[in-house]
């Protein structure tokens, strides 16, 4: 991908991560406790809800929720009811897709960036203490910045937090790119006069942005699916060297996932529109395995390697994960195409998944025939990258040789880096 206008114009010098919702999968976890919390109220956590309260510190975000719903007591007893339960908890919040492989390559490459979160500092510390990598990364190396919630005047959407990073790296606010989440922490980046690149943590809050502008001197530029989608030479920074080979397809390669996806669910009918509209024979994995081990946000196109049963074979397979925009769908689903012939559907089975590569985000198409088209290339695409290291040694994967996990249906689930975490 060629440099942006605004990368030549105004090069990025410095990068300035969000924590929470960007580089950990904090959000499904507090959307749970949350959850609990109101409903002891006789309260239902809404959408609304969840929104007002993203990327903002603990206190600001239990103030936006109680004037919401209507909570009958303050927002700082809501936090202590909150504490307790998520205390024991943030060190086993799981990494994002594409986070670790980020902050590895900016490191590697000398790139300065910093994290500007509205995390309290101990809360940090907490959620560090198990990911020893990213701890040393984020926080340990020489260099290091690391501005917290609590060491500011004021939280997101405010700038402070932004503000601060930059003056820790000595680099002015109109050289930063800051990647966030959170509409409040679009809008502190903004105010800071920084430059934006929005990676939403939830589905649908697209809008709330507000339209991107890529030739912006300061606000949103480009609004990701993931950041496993995100190109740093279009910012003037060193791109990533881990693609694999397209197969000679367009569009790029696969990108080895820097955290495996191991799943297990139950094959079931789903729209019926794999082979009948499509003329490809994709399956649907019970939608109860997708909701408890992907995170809201986590879509788009994937490759990896896929075990039917106790049948002996692993398999490649291209899955789709997502709402599938050119069908609609009202459900987030997982739907592999396991690259080999069956002779007859395996509904009931245990589908068996390393999820190991990232192809492409999902898109909508004009036609059936552009549709069926490009998820022929994704299949092609797929196979070439399981053919070359490291994805090929993944077809041995202990989780996939697991016969007697594989003979039962409920969904299990481990994750780990192909390289140290």
């Amino acid at each position: 991908m060629e440099q942006s206008v605004n990368a030549i114009e105004r090069p990025v010098k410095a990068v300035l991560l969000d924590l929470d919702g960007l580089i950990l999968d904090t959000e499904s976890l507090c959307v749970e406790v949350a959850r609990s919390v109101v409903e002891r109220y006789g309260k239902e956590l809404t959408l609304e809800a969840q929104r007002a309260a993203l990327g903002k510190r603990p206190l600001e975000c239990w103030a936006s929720v109680a004037e919401i719903l209507g909570l009958p007591v303050p927002a700082e007893q809501l936090l202590a009811e909150t504490e307790p339960l998520l205390a024991a908890r943030w060190a086993d919040a799981p990494l994002l897709p594409g986070a670790l492989r980020l902050v590895r390559h900016l490191a590697s490459s000398g790139v300065p960036f910093a994290v500007a979160t509205s995390t309290p500092r101990a809360t940090f510390i907490s959620k560090m203490s198990r990911k020893p990598e990213l701890r040393q990364l984020l926080a340990e190396r020489p260099g290091a910045v690391v501005v917290c919630g609590d060491e500011v005047t004021n939280g997101k959407p405010h700038p402070d937090v932004f503000l601060a990073a930059a003056a820790g790296l000595g680099v002015p606010a109109a050289e930063c790119l800051v990647l966030e989440d959170a509409p409040s922490g679009a809008a502190g980046a903004a105010s800071a006069g920084m430059r934006v690149v929005v990676v939403p943590s939830l589905v649908g809050v697209g809008a709330e942005f507000g339209p991107a502008d890529p030739s912006a001197a300061a606000g949103l530029l480009q609004l990701l699916p993931s950041l496993l989608a995100f190109r740093p030479e279009s910012y003037g920074l060193p791109r990533f060297s881990d693609t694999l080979p397209a197969g000679g397809h367009p569009g790029g390669g696969v990108i080895p996932m820097d955290r495996l996806v191991r799943l297990r669910g139950e094959v079931v009918k789903g729209f019926g529109r794999g082979s009948k509209e499509l003329g490809i024979p994709t399956a649907n994995v019970c939608p109860s395995a997708v909701a408890k081990h992907l995170a809201e946000a986590v879509t788009g196109i994937y490759a990896g390697w896929a075990r039917v049963g106790q049948r002996p074979e692993v398999h490649k397979t291209v899955l789709s994960i997502g709402w599938n925009p050119f069908f609609a769908n009202k459900e987030k689903t997982l739907e592999p195409w396991v690259l080999a012939d069956f002779d007859q559907p395996f509904y009931g089975e245990t589908l068996s998944l390393v999820i190991c590569g990232y192809v492409r985000p999902e898109a909508n198409f004009s036609s059936l025939e552009d549709l069926v088209a490009r998820i022929h290339a994704d299949a092609d695409v797929s196979r070439a990258a399981l053919d070359c290291a490291p994805l090929a040694a993944l077809a041995a994967d202990p989780f996939l040789l697991d016969l007697e996990a594989s003979s039962s249906a409920p969904p299990s689930r481990q994750s780990s880096g192909l390289g140290p975490a």
